[in-house]
């Protein structure tokens, strides 16, 4: 290539980054109480102070990758059942193409943060000279900011505020400004920026405030809904009407002297009144499985979806070519299709809303999992999901990430390991081996810790018969009998209780401690669905996995799933742990969640109160509840929530547990998600010329369960089919 194309490039490059540094250098100067400098300078002294800056201060923005996506080319994500989630977009976002996006929330998105978007190259020399005087004044770096700066703040640097990253910021926007055209770069503005709450977007934006398209959206609306770029905690729409109302009207006076609107207009706009929908949050149901679906391809390393060996080659597939890259052909237009049910997971977000929807109650996690193949079926939070760019925060669901104390619900695993190893202390383990009740009891701690956070010598074990007493394993197991789990993890020995976790679904790194089966290790609502679900199919581990299938744009399918199967454990060993696990929901923590079903689980509440839990299972669905509050591990007391079986508000003013919170809340998704599906199973029932019922035929979904199986139906009396 002629070299002298590179020369042009570069001068080209540096004619855009100088006027650049040059503006960006007067806040070097103003910060620098050196006001005078550039009053007394030649242009070429100018150019030479810009270029001993350079060394100390210029990034090399030919370092970045400033890669804008071509909308026309973003991948789709579908639910199982045929619902467009959204579009793959790297931002949690309902992109528009920069054509369907009315001229009047351009014009008001411009007026509110950039109004010489059109006349500059990236930095706006004015607005800088006017932060710099306040830079003075008050020592912060503060301020001029134009939209192509903002987009660099957000998507390429760091947030810190130092004058080098001032600078680097400006040097990135004019090499946008190089890159793309004015209306790309207002196009990813559009669809990138946070407008409070959680909407990402104008789209998103015009759905959170208005409930409205973008064609519906009023001068009023337009304006206000840009408001809260500036300053998202703040300008809240719902909660400081007054503050927003003055700001959007100097936006709508704005849009008057920059000629997008007439006066008239303007004076009729600003006595249109406020009123913002109530939030529309949930409509959106999971923006979560928009980002683990984009994950789980981006990390793909060992191309197990087929889109590349580097994470270049797949971020081309998912994405498309850059839309400034006019001789990239090929990649993007992906049909992603995922596990995730909508009407389920839209059912559990409307569930978590109703229940937690006062500003003093903590919140919920909903996840399921498809026992048949091992598909997650539904990942719910009861709070906002995204990225709030003001507060630094990152995209988190409780559901998928949320790692929190098991409590009680850990002791299945517990009771697996015990039955797993057989003989304990020169005894035979079965559900009616005796145990000691007595609380509190006394546990030398010995060779393993006693709990994650201390090491005692001895540990105190409460909950269980003050006045002594003997039980069964069995009933240790629906009772939830602390004193009796503390006891077994010694003589199990909770690194063989890690290991049965992990086995069955577990993927945290668990620590081997004696507090182990008390549930003091933390897990996700998701990885207790897993776990379970291993449980419910006796044994026989099925990988969950999130991604069903992807077409390339022409519908040629490129990827479906195969379900991965593995006998964990043995089928009879853990009928028999079903059966205790069946006797929680029915005489035990948990009848808060009989459905009416053959079911079982596990209640789980932590010694402070700050974690609820109850994961149970049917024979075609496992699901884990959470409830707590997201931010810390916090007791729950003193709340209020609106508790749906009652029909009325529930004040929990003391100690709640897993079987009086969570169970209910189990109970009332999976009725709603069950509705006009049978219970799974189909057996005969028959006589023996003795007169004995037998239970003969017995399948799940066609396939045999064997005889263990059959004898443990027979145990929980099921009759007839189902």
């Amino acid at each position: 290539m002629d070299p002298s194309i590179h020369l042009l490039e570069r001068r080209d490059r540096l004619g855009k980054r100088v006027p650049a540094l040059a503006g960006i250098s007067i806040i070097i100067v103003f910060s620098s109480a050196l006001f005078g400098l550039f009053g007394f300078l030649e242009t070429n002294a100018a150019f030479g102070t810009i270029e001993s800056l350079e060394d100390k201060y210029i990034c090399n923005p030919e370092t970045l990758i400033l890669d804008f996506p071509d909308l026309s080319q973003l991948s789709e994500i579908y639910t199982s059942d045929g619902k467009l989630l959204g579009k793959l977009n790297e931002r949690n976002s309902q992109p528009v193409p920069f054509e369907e996006v009315p001229s009047i929330i351009k014009w008001a998105l411009l007026s509110a943060e950039d109004g010489g978007f059109y006349d500059h190259q990236g930095i706006d020399f004015r607005a800088i000279a006017r932060a710099a005087l306040d830079n003075v004044r008050s020592g912060n770096l503060i301020g001029g900011s134009t939209i192509t700066q903002q987009l660099v703040k957000q998507n390429f640097l760091s947030d810190e505020r130092t004058i080098e990253r001032k600078i680097c910021e400006a040097v990135v926007a004019a090499e946008l400004e190089r890159q793309y055209s004015k209306d790309q770069i207002l196009e990813f503005y559009m669809n990138a920026q946070f407008f409070g709450e959680n909407a990402y977007g104008v789209r998103a934006a015009a759905q959170e405030y208005w409930g409205k398209d973008l064609d519906d959206i009023t001068i009023a609306e337009a304006a206000a809904m840009v408001v809260p770029i500036r300053n998202p905690s703040f300008y809240d729409i719902r909660d400081n009407p007054v503050g927003v109302l003055d700001r959007r009207n100097r936006v709508i006076d704005n849009m008057a002297e920059n000629g997008f609107i007439t006066i008239e207009d303007a004076e009729t706009a600003k006595q249109e009144p406020m009123r913002p929908t109530e939030s529309q949050t949930f409509d959106q149901p999971a923006p979560q499985v928009l980002i683990a679906a984009q994950r789980q391809l981006l990390q793909d390393n060992v191309n197990r979806f087929g889109l590349g060996t580097t994470f270049d080659e797949r971020k081309r597939a998912i994405f498309g070519c850059p839309a400034n890259d006019t001789e990239c052909e090929g990649g993007g237009g992906l049909r992603v299709y995922v596990t995730v049910d909508f009407s389920m997971q839209k059912e559990a977000n409307r569930i978590l809303r109703d229940w937690f929807q006062y500003e003093d109650s903590p919140t919920g996690a909903i996840a399921m999992v498809d026992n048949r193949t091992g598909a997650i079926k539904v990942v719910a939070s009861g709070i906002e999901f995204g990225e709030d760019i003001e507060a630094g925060q990152r995209p988190y669901d409780l559901a998928t990430q949320g790692a929190r104390q098991a409590g009680s619900a850990f002791k299945p695993f517990g009771l697996l390991a015990a039955l797993e190893q057989g003989t304990l202390d020169g005894r035979q383990i079965t559900l009616r081996s005796y145990w000691d009740a007595t609380s509190p009891q006394k546990i030398e701690c010995g060779e393993f810790p006693c709990d994650t956070d201390d090491t005692p010598d001895v540990w105190e074990v409460h909950g269980g018969n003050r006045n002594g007493g003997i039980i069964t394993l069995d009933e240790a197991t629906y009772r939830s009998v602390n004193a009796v789990y503390a006891q077994l993890a010694k003589s199990v020995g909770p690194e063989n209780i890690v290991e049965v976790a992990n086995r069955l679904g577990i993927e945290s790194t668990l620590k081997p401690v004696l507090s182990i089966t008390l549930g003091t290790n933390e897990v996700s609502p998701l990885e207790m669905a897993a776990a379970y679900s291993s449980i419910a199919n006796f044994g026989l581990k099925r990988e969950t996995y999130l991604i069903d299938r992807i077409e390339d744009d022409a519908g040629n399918v490129i990827y479906r799933h195969t379900v991965e199967e593995t006998k964990v454990m043995d089928e009879a060993l853990v009928a028999a742990a079903v059966g205790a696990m069946r006797k929680v929901v029915s005489r035990g923590t948990a009848t808060r969640a009989d459905i009416g079903r053959p079911q079982a689980g596990k209640t789980g509440t932590t010694d402070d109160s700050a974690d609820l839990w109850f994961t149970g299972f049917i024979p075609q669905y496992t699901t884990a509840v959470w409830v707590g509050y997201p931010d810390a591990r916090t007791e729950l007391s003193g709340f209020k929530v609106w508790y749906a079986p009652r029909q009325k508000d529930q004040v929990y003013k003391s100690r709640v547990f897993g079987g009086t919170l969570a169970a209910p809340i189990w109970k009332q998704f999976m009725e709603a998600a069950l509705i006009g599906q049978g219970h799974g199973f189909s057996y005969e029932v028959k006589e023996t010329e003795h007169g004995l019922r037998t239970i003969q035929g017995t399948t799940f979904q066609g396939k045999d369960l064997g005889p263990q199986i059959q004898n443990f139906l027979r145990s929980i009396g099921m009759k007839g089919r189902a």
